[in-house]
């Protein structure tokens, strides 16, 4: 795995946080942000969600998380 989509997937374990963040935290674009999930989701579950709160700056937004074994 890239050294990018790790650092992203550690970020998102057990926990949704924004693009956005993700991107300010990486200092990133949006769009490499996505690309690097796209590669993350072929190894582990990543969730989507159009309208949760972010748990990096408390927004509600479009957020991403890694869903472990279990979790629902």
């Amino acid at each position: 795995m890239p050294e990018h989509a790790a650092l992203i997937a550690i970020l998102i374990v057990d926990r949704p946080i924004c693009l956005a963040c993700i991107a300010t935290k990486l200092d990133m674009n949006p769009t490499s942000v996505m690309g690097h999930l796209e590669q993350i989701s072929k190894s582990v579950n990543v969730r989507r969600s159009a309208t949760e709160r972010c748990q990096q700056c408390g927004r509600v937004a479009r957020t991403v998380s890694i869903v472990r074994d279990g979790d629902a």
